[in-house]
């Protein structure tokens, strides 16, 4: 049975599901109670708080808290934050965490839990906002979630915040008052009134202990690039939403032209001053979008108006010069806080902002306001912390985003250039001392902090943490050539803050667990973390959201209409590498059923007249993907489609015989076979010894390089094709990045399949093409594509371009976990003359030092670790060859010692038993040149 069923659902009404195990067995969550502050229909953002003093009469020991809401927590107790989350989740799936508290002494405490209802579409699949808690201890309950716990709503918070993205992929961004939230509201609350919380009830569902651990921050370094202010010229005003007209009275001293500045939209040609229409122009060297108009006015009183305001409930914001102005409007705090940052036009100024000690010890903005541009290195999954403090009214607003506009400033709300993003959170002081930062993580690479007032403000001990998966670098490489060296590490550092409570495609624009990225990402996570946990509840994830027909999910939760079948297969093979590397059936005997429901799904896909899948044209989300420059590949009778199509035929018959299901491996290994026939008779061009794109409706679509590498990959070209198709791969790549014909996706099955043909001095040249191109733009994460660089909505930090992170060190160093305990070392033997490094195994590390000073000496050296045995392999033997482990001879022209073997391509195969140290020597004069093979 499922281990997600571990829990026992119940479907009745005011009741809620039991938990699972481990609560220890006298204790139940069904003592407590899902709690909301009210059982209203919920606003678009609410943040609740929730109080309950205890008072022990003894101590309390190995006290644990139990809990979980929709959409996130945060537990503080005696004001020392403890714990956040849930974990990502579905309708049908949740997982509580158990937070550790330890020991608790007699006395009074205080556990308060601030929860943010922010429904989004990628990592929750939300229904109504609740806290559910147990507090426990190792002999009796402390606390449960209940109508004797206190409540409030934090009004500081506004529900009427502009998401972040319009599509609701992350959240609601946080404006608030903190006015209405006290400094020690962690302790004593906000400055609303307590009442007792409410029983509300949720749809049932099934819960487990969370299956992964707590993320944990990680401190980040922070350099600041630059300081000024925005225009003095200009001033903000902000027009609120909703209404059908705003009016701001204007009063000017003398003669003036005002100036305008706002952006290109319908309701900005509604704006009027006295009844009269502007003339816009666009705004010169500013952003695309931004435009500007000027006004002559008299002497005197004036009105300016702007109607429609009724279809915009954010507001709207527009800059006005206040030149001659005797009433300048405040600033109001309004629902859209990144309009603000976009308009405003930046002049660096070092004497604008004063920066003290160091980290960013203190930070002083003069009056007037100003900004200041922070720069994390790479893209940063986390949140930024500091204390502030200033006169009442002013307005702090925090925005992060991955690039500069101009190399001067980010813009968080980037206008037309990305019409549905808005990164930007604001806080309006009061006069007190707070410490500020974010509910939810934000992401980028730069943070913009912009002060908005006319007295001083001060800002201390500012810190950004990132919020990431609590691993540790275990895997490293290195070889004589520094730029591989760098690519290697740029996609760890890519993969970081990918790596939460799921596998991401992006941390900034949408954070979605998409499979496709999934499966790259785990193929590095394998070579530097050794991490299987993630892996497995992301597999979980994706089998739970399939539908009875079998029919796919390519991201879950939230999978709406995406359902790519290439995702799906590579679901598949994922359950099989988890299979084959764990060595633990749990999981895809799991899975095994829906597995069997969606290769029903393929099959209803075949041709009748050439057995090959054949898919109708239609939206990738609703077809396959494959990669971003494969949009000929994604229908119709694809190779590439049907190349995956056998290797994951392949993948479920390896599942097959391992969960003893003999005759089904039988059948889908006959399957795969005629199916590789096929894909030859149809596909392949003998003329030209090349394989099509496609065939749609009858008519072939010609080579291109998705076709050739994933037949390649999934090893669909027969032996003697092999060199051909390989140099048609080769052959078929644009060179040249700005015009590219292969992006950073599809890059994996590039690399696999040259590495498959022996091609490997050619498959580092393309990674120190087209990644070193990227390096010399300045990127420090992998980008979504090699034109991520021309759109503003696109990835510069993507977990599915770190392909040459996985290809260095199981290709080029040649280690490589091949089940729970074994392993195998393939040197490269070319592309450079040294590498070392290691990988994580499950009982320890396997380093690896291989080098080539010439032609007549190889020497590698493996550290594997105890209780794991494995093979080293080198290249076909001559005559001259002699083979020595440390140092003791084992092959000669004469000798042959049991421990070496010879295979049928002539490699040579030592085999180790045991744990330990080796050092091997192969030397022979020069008279041959191989090329490795990666063996299926």
């Amino acid at each position: 049975m499922r281990r997600w069923l571990i829990a026992f659902t119940i479907i009745l009404t005011g009741l809620w599901p039991f938990p699972a195990y481990p609560l220890p067995p006298e204790f139940c969550f069904c003592q407590a109670t899902p709690i909301w502050v009210h059982t209203d229909p919920p606003a678009q953002h609410e943040v609740a708080l929730f109080h309950r003093q205890l008072d022990l009469a003894t101590s309390a020991t190995d006290v644990t808290l139990a809990i979980f809401a929709d959409t996130r927590y945060e537990a503080y107790l005696n004001g020392r934050l403890i714990g956040r989350g849930p974990a990502r989740f579905s309708r049908q799936y949740r997982e509580y965490d158990l937070l550790p508290v330890g020991t608790l002494s007699a006395g009074s405490h205080v556990l308060m839990v601030r929860v943010q209802w922010a429904p989004n579409n990628r990592r929750s699949e939300s229904e109504r906002p609740f806290l559910w808690a147990l507090l426990q201890s190792s002999t009796q309950t402390l606390t449960a979630s209940g109508a004797d716990w206190q409540a409030q709503l934090l009004t500081a918070y506004r529900s009427d915040a502009a998401p972040i993205h319009r599509w609701n992929l992350i959240g609601p961004t946080e404006l608030v008052d903190l006015a209405l939230l006290p400094p020690d509201w962690q302790i004593n609350g906000g400055t609303g009134t307590w009442r007792s919380a409410v029983p509300v009830s949720p749809s049932p569902a099934t819960f487990a202990p969370r299956s992964i651990p707590q993320l944990v921050d990680v401190p980040v370094p922070v350099e600041v690039i630059g300081t000024g202010r925005f225009d003095p010229a200009l001033i903000p005003i902000e027009f609120a939403g909703g209404v059908e007209t705003a009016t701001v009275p204007l009063t000017v001293n003398r003669q003036v032209v005002l100036t305008f500045l706002t952006l290109d939209d319908a309701l900005t040609r509604q704006l009027t001053v006295n009844g009269q229409s502007l003339s816009w122009q666009p705004a010169i060297g500013r952003p695309p979008g931004i435009i500007t108009a000027q006004y002559p006015l008299s002497a005197g009183n004036h009105i300016l108006r702007l109607n429609g305001l009724q279809n915009k409930p954010e507001g709207w914001t527009i800059f006005l010069s206040k030149d001659g102005l005797t009433n300048i409007p405040l600033l109001t705090f309004s629902a859209h806080a990144g309009r603000r940052l976009l308009l405003a036009p930046p002049q660096p100024d070092l004497q604008a902002v004063s920066l003290i000690g160091r980290p960013l010890q203190t930070v002083h903005f003069q009056s007037g306001g100003g900004y200041l541009v922070l720069d994390l290195g790479r893209t940063v999954h986390g949140r930024l912390s500091v204390e502030v403090r200033g006169a009442s009214g002013s307005i702090i607003d925090i925005g992060w985003d991955e690039r500069l506009w101009q190399n001067v400033i980010p813009l968080p709300f980037p206008g037309p250039l990305h019409p549905e993003w808005n990164q930007v959170d604001s806080w309006r002081l009061d006069g007190r001392s707070h410490t500020i930062t974010t509910i939810d993580t934000r992401s980028g690479r730069y943070i913009l902090i912009a002060v908005w007032s006319s007295e001083p403000v001060e800002l201390h001990n500012l810190q950004v943490v990132e919020e990431r998966y609590p691993v540790t670098q275990i895997g490293s490489f290195t070889s004589n050539d520094p730029l591989l060296n760098r690519i290697w590490q740029v996609g760890v550092d890519s993969l970081l803050p990918n790596m939460t409570d799921a596998y991401t495609d992006t941390p900034w624009r949408e954070r979605g667990q998409w499979w496709g990225d999934a499966y790259v990402a785990d193929h590095i996570n394998r070579v530097v973390f050794g991490d299987h946990a993630l892996r497995q509840r992301g597999i979980r994830q994706i089998g739970d959201a399939f539908t009875a027909e079998g029919v796919p999910a390519a991201l879950a939760p939230n999978t709406g209409p995406n359902r790519m079948l290439d995702y799906g297969m590579l679901w598949v093979q994922s359950i099989a590498d988890d299979l084959r590397l764990t060595g633990d059936s749990e999981l895809a005997r799991e899975e095994w059923p829906t597995i069997t429901r969606f290769l029903n799904h393929l099959a209803s896909y075949h041709n009748p007249t050439t057995g090959l899948l054949d898919l109708p044209v239609g939206p990738w989300g609703q077809t396959t993907y494959l990669d971003s420059s494969a949009s000929n590949a994604r229908y119709g009778q694809s190779t590439a489609v049907n190349a995956m199509y056998y290797g994951t035929l392949r993948a479920a018959a390896s599942i097959a015989t391992a969960l003893g299901e003999t005759a089904t491996a039988e059948r889908l290994e006959r399957t795969a076979v005629t199916l590789r026939t096929q894909i030859n008779r149809y596909l392949y061009d003998q003329t030209t010894r090349r394989y099509i794109t496609t065939i749609i409706a009858g008519q072939p679509i010609p080579p291109g390089p998705h076709a050739q590498a994933l037949a390649l990959t999934y090893d669909v070209v027969p032996d003697g094709e092999v060199p051909a198709v390989a140099e048609a791969l080769l052959t078929l790549i644009v060179r040249d990045p700005t015009r590219a014909n292969l992006h950073l996706y599809g890059m994996f099955w590039v690399l696999q399949g040259l590495s498959k043909a022996g091609r490997i001095q050619e498959a580092l040249a393309l990674i120190k093409q087209f990644y070193g191109w990227q390096l010399a733009q300045g990127a420090t994460t992998w980008w979504e594509h090699l034109f991520a660089d021309q759109y503003w909505f696109a990835s510069q930090s993507h977990s599915w371009s770190g392909s040459p992170t996985w290809f260095l060190s199981t290709v080029i160093m040649g280690a490589r976990q091949t089940g729970a305990t074994s392993w195998e070392v393939v040197p490269a033997w070319q592309g450079v003359s040294t590498a070392s490094g290691n990988i994580p195994l499950t009982s320890g590390l396997l380093s690896v030092t291989w080098e080539q000073p010439d032609c007549t000496l190889r020497r590698v050296t493996v550290q594997a670790p105890t209780g794991t045995q494995g093979s080293i392999w080198l290249p076909p033997p001559t005559a001259s060859t002699i083979v020595t482990l440390n140092g003791a001879e084992i092959w000669s022209v004469t000798y042959r010692d049991p421990v070496i073997a010879q295979d049928s391509n002539g490699r040579l195969q030592i085999t180790i038993s045991h744990g330990g140290t080796y050092t091997i020597e192969q030397r022979q004069t020069c008279t041959n040149i191989w090329l490795p093979i990666i063996q299926r």
